[in-house]
Parts: C-alpha cells; sequence; structure tokens
C-alpha cells in the first residue's frame, strides 16, 4: 500500500477511535464527495437530537507549529467545500499529525496501545473565497486537538450538554 492510501486508513481509524471513546458513531461514506471522509453522529438526547458532524481527513508529517498555530496546505476544492456556512450539516477539516516513518505510528505492548502524534481540527464556515488555483494556507490552532472533548463539543448546541 502507497503511504498515501496508508495515511487515509491512519486518519480514519483515529478519528474512528476518538469517536468511539465520545460515545459517537462514525460513518465512513462509499464515497468522498463534497470534501466529507467521515461522518459523526451523536446519541439522541434530552438536549440534542439528531446531533451529526462532517469531517475532511488530512493525514501529514509536515506539521510545525509557529507559536499557537501552524499552516496546513489545503487543497482549493476542499477549502472551499468546507468554508460554506449554510449547510444543514456542519463541517471540520481534521489534521493528523503523524511521525515520516510509518512504522512508529502506532506502538504497542500488552499495557497500552499508542497511536504516534495529535490531530487537529477547524472550522472554515464562512471563511472567505479564495483566488488561489490549488491550495490555500490555512491556519490551524495547535489548541484545537480533536479528541472525545472537543469532538462533543462540535455535537452539542451552545449552553448544552450530551
Amino acid at each position: 500500500m502507497d503511504l498515501s492510501a496508508r495515511k487515509d486508513h491512519f486518519s480514519r481509524a483515529v478519528v474512528s477511535a476518538v469517536a468511539a471513546v465520545a460515545g459517537v458513531k462514525a460513518v465512513v461514506p462509499e464515497h468522498d464527495s463534497d470534501s466529507v471522509d467521515i461522518l459523526f453522529a451523536a446519541p439522541d438526547t434530552d438536549v440534542a437530537v439528531g446531533a451529526r458532524l462532517e469531517a475532511q481527513l488530512k493525514c501529514s508529517q509536515n506539521i510545525v507549529p509557529n507559536g499557537q498555530s501552524f499552516q496546513y496546505p489545503l487543497p482549493v476544492k476542499n477549502y472551499d467545500d468546507l468554508r460554506w456556512a449554510e449547510v444543514y450539516v456542519p463541517r471540520i477539516l481534521i489534521v493528523v499529525h503523524v511521525p515520516a516513518d510509518p512504522s512508529e505510528w502506532l506502538v504497542s505492548d500488552p499495557e497500552k496501545m499508542t497511536l504516534k502524534r495529535c490531530a487537529y481540527w477547524a472550522n472554515l464556515a464562512g471563511a472567505p473565497a479564495t483566488s488561489n488555483a490549488s491550495t490555500v494556507s490555512v491556519n490551524i490552532s495547535i489548541e484545537h486537538m480533536f479528541d472525545p472533548t472537543a469532538l462533543l463539543a462540535q455535537l452539542t448546541p451552545p449552553g448544552a450538554s450530551l
């Protein structure tokens, strides 16, 4: 399997693990259309019924924080699909950061299994249009780690809790 395919599979595994810990269903669409690689569906509660979130997944070993954020070169097509504010289901970008060597992505022993590095998220809804032809440099805060708490917060209406 080539490196790009391995990154794709690993990023899906990482965000699916986050969803499992959060108690949220993660569904991989049959085809990536409209820059949606995965759909999250929270269980219905008294405060949130039908909570959904869609995400575009990327995986990179080239993340270099500059202070409290890093720049990620997102293809214009994905940028345009994610920047629309008027959507029925909100969409976010998730970037999974991995070591350069795939053999270091996952380390396990009898006590634990460790997935190396981290995942970050960004909401591009309302971002301005671009005249760029190939990529847009997206600024992502290193404080926006994609973990169970962040996922549940994205699925929860303001002032409520799942």
